[in-house]
């Protein structure tokens, strides 16, 4: 089952909203894609974000992250599925805004 595009739009715009994440960019013949659309997917009862960490500590992030995007699937057919957050990559950025 494919997730409504505004659906994806919504959690898309959630990421964007936190600090310390981005939508993971989708990489296409070498270049950057800008769709952030490319950094989540619906698959069997998951949802998969992938996303790039650019703050610290990664559990509170994700934490944040998971609490944005549920109440987003409350009343579509996603309500019950797995929140799956891969954080693909850590930006240099975030060792500078750790807390000790």
């Amino acid at each position: 089952m494919k997730a409504p595009a505004e659906l994806v739009d919504a959690i898309a715009e959630a990421i964007s909203a936190l600090d310390g994440l981005e939508p993971e960019p989708s990489i296409t013949g070498g270049l950057p894609w800008p769709g952030r659309n490319t950094a989540i997917d619906f698959i069997a009862g998951t949802i998969e974000i992938r996303v790039v960490a650019t703050a610290l500590p990664l559990p509170a992030l994700l934490d944040r992250l998971s609490e944005a995007v549920r109440p987003l699937l409350a009343d579509t057919a996603w309500a019950d599925a797995t929140i799956r957050m891969v954080v693909t990559r850590l930006a240099a950025s975030a060792f500078e805004t750790a807390s000790p």
